[in-house]
């Protein structure tokens, strides 16, 4: 299997694992859950926030890396 092909099919499933995991969440009220519980461990809801949305922006920051990479030519050196 190419590279594009690896990447897509890590994207496709991600997408889906996503969408399942939102939809799940939505119906348990899960996340809620979750978001009192991470701020009852941690005491901050600003520092929960601030957590999960370095999280979120690093996992961004690794696509466009992923993506440089992939379009950049190779050096010379």
């Amino acid at each position: 299997m190419g590279r594009t092909a690896t990447l897509l099919g890590i994207w496709i499933l991600g997408y889906a694992i996503g969408f399942i995991g939102y939809i799940a969440l939505a119906e348990t009220n899960a996340l809620a859950f979750m978001l009192a519980a991470l701020v009852k461990i941690f005491g901050n809801y600003q520092i929960v926030a601030a957590g999960l949305m370095g999280l979120a922006t690093s996992f961004l920051a690794l696509v466009i890396v992923i993506a440089w990479s992939y379009w950049s030519s190779p050096s010379k050196v």
